[in-house]
C-alpha cells in the first residue's frame, strides 16, 4: 500500500547550478522515506544496499514541497524492497480544484536487515507485530 511518508520544502540551498533542486538532494530525501518505511516495519537497523530504476521525471524548483510516497515492493530473506515515489504539488500557474500532485522522481531502495555488529540478518527474525494485510501477502 502507498503510504505517504515524507513531505519537505526545498530551499535555495537545494539549488543546483541551472536553479533546479541538485539531483543528490532528492535521492536523498528518497533513501530517507525509504529508511523510515524499513523502521515502521523491523525493529532492527537496516542499511541501504542499492538504488535501482531512478528516473528524474521532472524538475522540482526553489519553494517546491515534495511528498514522498513509499510502498513496500518485495520482502526477502535478508533484504527489503521500497518502491518510492516523489511528488510535487502542482505550481501556481496549474489550475486544480483539489489538490494537485506531479510525479518529479521514483526509484526502487534495496536495504538489508543488520545486526548491531553489521552482521545481514533475516529480515522475518526481526518484523515488527501488526504488519497490515499489504506486507502479510508479500511473506506468502
Amino acid at each position: 500500500m502507498k503510504k505517504l511518508t515524507l513531505r519537505i520544502q526545498a530551499y535555495p540551498t537545494d539549488l543546483n547550478p541551472i536553479g533546479t533542486v541538485f539531483g543528490g538532494w532528492i535521492m536523498s530525501m528518497m533513501d530517507r522515506a525509504a529508511s523510515i518505511a524499513v523502521k515502521d516495519l523491523i525493529h532492527s537497523t537496516a542499511v541501504t544496499v542499492g538504488v535501482t530504476d531512478l528516473h528524474f521525471i521532472k524538475p522540482v524548483r526553489n519553494g517546491d514541497v515534495i511528498t514522498v510516497y513509499t510502498t513496500i515492493s518485495k520482502i526477502g530473506n535478508s533484504s527489503i524492497s521500497i518502491y518510492v515515489e516523489v511528488m510535487v504539488e502542482c505550481h501556481h500557474n496549474v489550475v486544480c480544484d483539489e489538490k494537485c500532485e506531479m510525479a518529479v522522481t521514483d526509484a526502487t531502495f534495496t536495504f538489508v536487515a543488520v545486526s548491531h555488529e553489521g552482521d545481514t540478518v533475516p529480515v522475518r527474525s526481526v518484523l515488527r507485530n501488526n504488519l497490515s494485510e499489504d506486507v502479510q501477502e508479500l511473506l506468502r
